[in-house]
């Protein structure tokens, strides 16, 4: 495994199995690794919960230290193809940020766990399209039912303080209300025309900012190359 993800790293250009196992100068033979891949007995959800288990054993604090909150970044991705790949399976058009349009690709639905020590690839789900899965007889799940099992998942020991991060994408009241149920706290964007219910009565985001809060409710912050922001 750690032959392929070094010789994947290092690899430049078109990759395939020899030219993987060429820049990772490991010193077995090419056989090894296509064996590996085909026949030996390893589980991936095995390796991804002992995975989980190392991540969960550097960031958990130790009795009677006062760390950093952990971050729990929730967020997707776009692996884009070319158009003319047409036989992979699970690929559609999806909007990618980065691209500023809609690009044919993988989507993952992915969360990223922030902490003083460093910063770690927890989870990660494919997305596929709803007809994708009609087609392939499989439950269709949305990005945002993704990011919910994500975060009902995370297995987070007692007393830390856990943030969730993510986008106006994935502000929904199940995810905000799963993210209450965990104990976590909630930093997001939200769409301004989000409504919401503070004691009981209901009115848009954007009303119950300019009615209800005072510049004196607000700090103010500077963020390198973008300007100053109240928040």
């Amino acid at each position: 495994m750690f032959t392929l993800v070094q010789g994947i790293i290092l690899c430049a250009g078109r990759k395939n199995i020899t030219q993987i196992q060429h820049a990772a100068k490991g010193n077995r033979h090419l056989s090894s690794t296509t064996n590996f891949l085909n026949h030996s007995p390893w589980c991936v959800n095995r390796m991804q919960r002992r995975r989980m288990e190392r991540v969960i054993k550097r960031i958990s604090a130790k009795a009677g230290d006062k760390r950093a909150p952990v971050f729990l970044i929730v967020d997707d991705t776009c692996c884009k193809k070319d158009k003319s790949t047409r036989k992979m399976e699970g690929l559609s058009f999806q909007y990618a940020h980065e691209a500023g349009k809609t690009v044919w690709c993988h989507c993952l639905v992915t969360t990223q766990v922030v902490a003083a020590e460093g910063s770690y690839a927890w989870d990660y789900r494919p997305y596929y399209s709803e007809k994708y899965c009609q087609a392939q007889r499989l439950p269709f799940k949305s990005k945002n039912d993704l990011a919910l099992e994500m975060v009902e998942a995370f297995p987070i020991p007692t007393d830390e303080r856990v943030y969730v991060l993510m986008d106006s994408w994935y502000t929904s009241e199940k995810v905000i209300n799963a993210c209450n149920r965990k104990g976590f706290h909630v930093i997001a964007a939200v769409k301004t025309n989000r409504r919401i219910r503070p004691t009981g009565i209901r009115l848009p985001l954007d009303d119950f900012a300019q009615q209800y809060i005072r510049k004196s409710d607000l700090h103010s912050v500077t963020v390198e190359d973008q300007g100053k922001y109240w928040v």
